[in-house]
């Protein structure tokens, strides 16, 4: 796999979770926050604070992965000893 793929599958799987986040917190699904790793997480918040981390956070990694998508690859750097 090259690097640039590599980078492509990042951005797409941080775009994707991003995406997952911010939907979770806007549509407040039950299942999402009784599942372990939202409790977890969010497990002394309310449901409201709970929901805006979620937004939060999921806007943050929308924007690690459009930071991702505009950073040029440098690949003589990735092959460096």
């Amino acid at each position: 796999m090259s690097v640039e793929a590599a980078k492509m599958l990042l951005v797409i799987i941080f775009a994707a979770v991003g995406v997952f986040s911010v939907a979770a917190g806007v549509a407040g699904w039950p299942w999402f926050y009784a599942s372990l790793n939202a409790r977890i997480l969010t497990g002394r918040m309310r449901r409201r604070h709970a929901r805006i981390f979620y937004v939060a956070v999921g806007i943050a990694i929308i924007a690690m992965a459009a930071y991702l998508f505009v950073q040029p690859v440098n690949v003589a750097s990735c092959h460096q000893r």
